[in-house]
């Protein structure tokens, strides 16, 4: 596999491609269409670029993805995000694969959790209170 930063800039450069061609090939591919002749050359080139490069966004996120959750901790207890400043902070389930949305995940109770804690040897997430709606959705397991 490529340097991440590397991959991300192939992946950034063919971008950059499709989206400089693009509207030369939808007018092309416009035109043949309104004549009642589109050709297949030119529609199985624009689809086989877009499937390719469709293909390895996927695969980079998936990479990504998986990097981000191997921090995660094993017991899926996140901290709340926005947590009250003085205020013992509440932490969320957010499951095995969480969902993650922008910069945080999503738990069970539909919280935003921070997903900084990582596996840290202190275990810092446990002294955060557990959200009771996570509790419940596990079935009252810690």
């Amino acid at each position: 596999m490529a340097e991440p930063h590397v991959t991300d800039a192939i992946l950034l450069a063919r971008i950059r491609d499709l989206h400089a061609s693009l509207a030369t090939d939808l007018a092309f591919l416009t035109r043949t269409i309104e004549e009642d002749a589109p050709r297949p050359d030119a529609l199985r080139d624009l689809g086989e670029r877009l499937l390719d490069l469709g293909g390895a966004l996927v695969t980079r996120s998936d990479e990504l993805n998986d990097a981000l959750l191997a921090t995660l901790p094993p017991h899926g207890w996140l901290p709340e995000a926005g947590a009250r400043r003085h205020a013992m902070g509440i932490a969320h389930h957010v499951g095995a694969r969480p969902l993650r949305c922008g910069a945080v995940f999503l738990a069970l109770c539909g919280a935003a959790c921070y997903p900084f804690y990582g596996r840290d040897a202190t275990n810092r997430s446990a002294r955060h209170e557990r959200c009771e709606a996570c509790q419940a959705r596990l079935g009252g397991s810690s």
